[in-house]
């Protein structure tokens, strides 16, 4: 606890970089929402049923799918702000020359730092899978122009707990029925089904052929039914509109426990399930590069101090990183490169690059 007790002037330096952070953090999401908004209008206006509320939670929930780049971007332009203007108005010195060690003066800093990663990972748990899901609802519902609201997804599939899988091109709301079904219990045993009833607590399949592998190692038809109750075929209902849920939209607990169970994934699904791993479990420390980064520049004893050279540079950085990170995470994705080394090796990289300066600088 005495890490968070604040004298006098660490609540200052906190308080100036909370103000200049809400300000930043609030203005750059206001300018995202509004061009987001003028880019859907013509739906917003169309569409009578569509209320207010439901706009607000639509862009909060927005927010918090680019939460992990607003942030380390507010906690960028508010450091460069109070850190700078401390040093331009001499009152960084003055603190130093009263004895104040600058390892101490950046408490407040790496506080925020530490604030805002803690909010990334707990997003990326708790909070941003349910929001991808309701934007993705939101723009089938609502943007009739929207390429997601015209799309037609090929296959769906439903991941049993008996660990097989159920796959179906359509579902028929007359009938109740899922069309072109395959049921895979595993790699030897299959069941296509022509017409399935949509009702899991009576799953009768129609057309129905039973797969199964003979002794020299292919699949062949073993039975054939023109109805048949399949007993053992058991799913969740709420589980049948979803589709294929990208790796990108599972919280780090989900993508950890597909990452144990080996035999609940292909080996095709393995680096794109470790690329969005590592990711999620890495980027929260942005927070920490971003200060690391930009605090050498802030509070160097200059008679001229650039600050437009040290904004452009920063934010120029940031963007530049986070866009390499999306590089990176394709790389993995595709196991060009191993998942781990494609996303640990920028922040690595980065790492080597600011620290011998930080630490010249916190340290003298």
């Amino acid at each position: 606890m005495k890490f968070f007790h604040f004298k006098l002037w660490e609540r200052y330096f906190f308080l100036e970089t909370i103000k200049v952070f809400l300000f930043v953090l609030c203005s750059f999401f206001f300018l995202y929402a509004l061009l987001d908004y003028a880019t859907h209008m013509e739906d917003f206006v169309k569409k009578e049923s569509l209320q207010f509320k439901d706009l607000i939670q639509f862009y909060l929930n927005h927010f918090l799918k680019r939460a992990d780049l607003l942030l380390p971007l507010a906690l960028l332009v508010a450091t460069i702000k109070v850190l700078t203007s401390l040093n331009i108005k001499h009152e960084w010195m003055v603190l130093q020359v009263a004895g104040l060690r600058t390892r101490r003066l950046l408490r407040p800093f790496f506080v925020m730092a530490l604030l805002c990663a803690l909010f990334n990972w707990a997003n990326f748990q708790y909070l941003l899978p349910s929001s991808l899901r309701a934007i993705e609802e939101f723009h089938i519902k609502n943007f009739k122009h929207s390429h997601r609201a015209q799309r037609q997804e090929l296959m769906h599939i439903i991941k049993l707990k008996d660990r097989s899988k159920l796959l179906y091109q359509s579902y028929d709301a007359q009938k109740n029925a899922f069309f072109d079904v395959l049921w895979i219990r595993s790699v030897d045993d299959i069941w296509r089904i022509k017409f399935l009833n949509a009702d899991p607590a009576k799953p009768i399949g129609h057309f129905v052929d039973h797969l199964g592998r003979n002794k020299e190692g292919f699949l062949e038809k073993k039975d054939s039914y023109e109805h048949c109750l399949l007993t053992d075929l058991k799913w969740n209902i709420k589980a049948a509109d979803d589709g294929i849920i990208p790796f990108e939209n599972l919280s780090i607990k989900a993508l950890w426990k597909q990452l144990k169970d080996k035999s609940l994934i292909t080996q095709y699904e393995t680096p794109k399930i470790l690329s969005q791993f590592f990711f999620k479990l890495v980027t929260p420390l942005l927070s920490f590069l971003v200060v690391i980064a930009v605090i050498p520049w802030c509070i160097s004893f200059s008679r001229h101090l650039n600050t437009f050279i040290i904004y452009a540079a920063g934010l120029f950085g940031l963007l530049a990183f986070y866009m390499l990170l999306d590089t990176v995470v394709i790389l993995g994705e595709h196991n060009v490169v191993h998942p781990a080394i494609a996303i640990f090796c920028p922040f690595v990289m980065c790492g080597l690059i600011f620290s011998p300066r930080f630490l010249k600088r916190t340290c003298a």
